[in-house]
C-alpha cells in the first residue's frame, strides 16, 4: 500500500495542474498561479515521501515527470498566453506562450537522461520558471511598484521567449540541496537563500521575483566564468 503513496501524491500535482490550467483559459490566472505553488508543494512531497517509504520506481518517475509537465509547463504556457492576449494587440504574439510548455517537455526528458544534474541543474529547472510566471498577475494586480508592471507588460513576449530558452540553455544553476552545513561547502546557497529572505520581508511578492531572477543570473554569472 505505501509503495502508492508517492503515486497519488504525483496525481495530486497533476490534478493541481489540470484545474490551473483551465483557470488559466478562463481568465482566473490569481487562482491559477497558486495551482503551481500547490502543485510545487505535492511534488516536493511525492518525492520525500518515495525516499522516505523507499518506494522510489521508475514508472514513480514518469508519472512525476508527466505531472510535472502540466503544472509546471501547461500552467505558466496558459497564464503567459492570457497576459500576452490581454496587453499586445498583435492577434499572434499570445502563440508565443507555447514555447513554454514545448521547452519545459524537453527540459524535463533532459533532466531524466542528464548525469550531470546531481549537484546542480542544466538549464533553467521548471518549477522556478513556473514560479517565476505564477508572480506576473500576482504582481499585476497588487503590485505597490506600478513602474515596474508596466514594464513586465511591454515586454510579455519577449520575457516568454527569454524564459523558454533558458529551461534548455547549456547553463549550470545552483541545486538548493544543502551538502552538510559548512558554509565553505554551501557558500553560494547560504548567500542566496540569505538575499531572498531579506528580499521577500522587504519587498514581500516582488522579492520572490527578484529573489529568482538573483537565482538566473548567478547561474549566468558561474556559466561565464566557468
Amino acid at each position: 500500500m505505501k509503495k502508492h503513496i508517492p503515486n497519488c501524491l504525483s496525481l495530486l500535482n497533476l490534478i493541481s495542474g489540470a484545474i490551473g490550467t483551465l483557470l488559466a483559459l478562463n481568465g482566473h490566472l490569481i487562482y491559477a498561479a497558486y495551482t503551481i505553488f500547490v502543485g510545487g508543494c505535492f511534488d516536493f512531497l511525492d518525492g520525500f515521501t518515495a525516499k522516505l517509504l523507499r518506494a522510489q520506481s521508475s514508472f514513480g518517475k514518469q508519472l512525476d515527470t508527466l505531472a510535472d509537465l502540466i503544472t509546471f509547463g501547461m500552467v505558466p504556457a496558459s497564464i503567459c498566453y492570457m497576459l500576452i492576449k490581454t496587453y499586445e494587440t498583435c492577434p499572434y504574439r499570445p502563440y508565443c506562450a507555447l514555447f513554454i510548455i514545448i521547452f519545459s517537455a524537453l527540459r524535463l526528458a533532459k533532466f531524466n537522461v542528464d548525469p550531470r544534474q546531481v549537484g546542480q541543474f542544466i538549464g533553467l529547472p521548471t518549477p522556478a520558471n513556473a514560479i517565476l510566471i505564477a508572480i506576473l498577475p500576482i504582481m499585476i494586480k497588487h503590485s505597490v511598484y506600478p513602474f515596474l508592471v508596466h514594464g513586465l507588460t511591454q515586454v510579455l513576449p519577449l520575457l516568454t521567449i527569454l524564459l523558454s530558452y533558458l529551461l534548455v540553455a547549456n547553463i549550470p544553476f545552483i541545486a538548493l540541496k544543502f551538502q552538510g552545513f559548512s558554509f565553505q561547502a554551501n557558500r553560494s546557497r547560504y548567500l542566496l537563500i540569505g538575499i531572498s529572505i531579506v528580499l521577500i520581508v522587504t519587498m514581500h511578492i516582488e522579492g520572490l521575483f527578484c529573489s529568482l531572477w538573483l537565482y538566473i543570473l548567478h547561474g549566468l554569472y558561474k556559466a561565464k566564468i566557468g
